[in-house]
């Protein structure tokens, strides 16, 4: 087994996690413009197809990579000789039947995102797109720490709700700060209002996920550490606290935008003949640096994954 295998896997469950989130936040975003017919609109909408069409395809390799590797690791053969053992895997582990789950889904996913349907039927395929997205992400919460005690309890619904609300809150943060909003500005004035609703259900869904992430947030973190003795001294806890901080700093850029520049935003985007270009910029700036923030933390929460928690001891 190669020393850097565990290295090569991390990147791997990364790649994964940051496309199911990217796929996440397109597809969100194409529901919100689907009713839309401005020129920002249909050029957002070829934008966030050609970008599903990206990240699905990073998802595919990854997510077969991930199984490539985890393979190697249970039967203990380099990275070369684990052809045989994958089919093992997938026939006589509780993994392998997890990851057929996520691969059937993962397959829905693909072939909704690169067929082109016809506007009245977008919405409908965004929902089974996101619906397919949704199935992907409890394959994994069944293989996470939550799955230990099976694959229907309590532990793996939040689990679950935790990683949808993730892949809501980094997908749409990353769509919108470097895809639909970043060439807003400058942008003819009668389109302004549909980029204040975009900007409105950006904010409102990022604010119910936070709030959900948090809260899920503590009943896995509590479940994994197993008390308050284990708040500190363990590699768990470490790696826990430093994604707390990067979820805090990246709430916090939240707030900033949504307090405190997308008020005056959302004013001269709905005013006819105003410039927003000023407070766009702004706004869409503290999206980028929320959103690099955020793929940190997302890099953590696979070191987390691939950590034991003290409660397992």
């Amino acid at each position: 087994m190669a020393p850097d295998l565990p290295a090569a896997l991390l990147g791997a469950t990364v790649v994964v996690n940051l496309s199911m989130a990217v796929l996440t936040g397109a597809s969100l975003a194409s529901r919100w413009l689907a009713a839309s017919s401005s020129q920002w609109a249909m050029r957002n909408l070829e934008r966030l197809r050609r970008t599903g069409l990206a990240a699905v395809t990073a998802a595919l390799l990854a997510y077969v990579t991930v199984l490539w590797l985890e393979s190697a690791s249970m039967a203990e053969v380099a990275v070369w000789e684990a052809a045989p053992a994958m089919h093992a895997v997938l026939t006589a582990t509780h993994y392998g039947f997890a990851w057929i789950i996520g691969g059937i889904a993962l397959a829905a996913v693909t072939m909704v995102t690169a067929l082109r349907w016809p506007p009245q039927r977008r919405p409908a395929a965004d929902l089974v797109r996101l619906g397919a997205i949704g199935v992907f992400l409890y394959s994994r919460s069944m293989v996470s720490h939550a799955g230990a005690g099976g694959d229907f309890t309590w532990a793996v619904a939040a689990d679950w709700i935790h990683l949808v609300l993730i892949s809501v809150w980094v997908g749409e943060v990353l769509v919108a700060g470097f895809i639909t909003l970043r060439q807003g500005s400058g942008m003819p004035a009668l389109d302004g209002p549909e980029r204040a609703r975009y900007t409105q259900a950006l904010s409102t869904t990022a604010t119910v996920a936070v709030a959900g992430i948090v809260a899920t947030g503590v009943i896995s973190a509590w479940r994994g550490l197993g008390g308050l003795d284990n708040v500190t001294g363990n590699p768990y806890a470490t790696v826990l606290l430093l994604k707390i901080v990067l979820v805090a700093i990246a709430i916090a850029l939240g707030g900033l935008n949504r307090f405190l520049v997308m008020p005056s935003l959302l004013a001269d985007l709905r005013t006819a003949h105003r410039s927003s270009t000023k407070q766009e910029r702004k706004f869409v700036f503290i999206l980028q640096i929320e959103a690099f923030v955020l793929v940190a933390a997302l890099v953590l929460a696979a070191v987390l994954s691939a950590t034991s928690p003290p409660a397992a001891g």
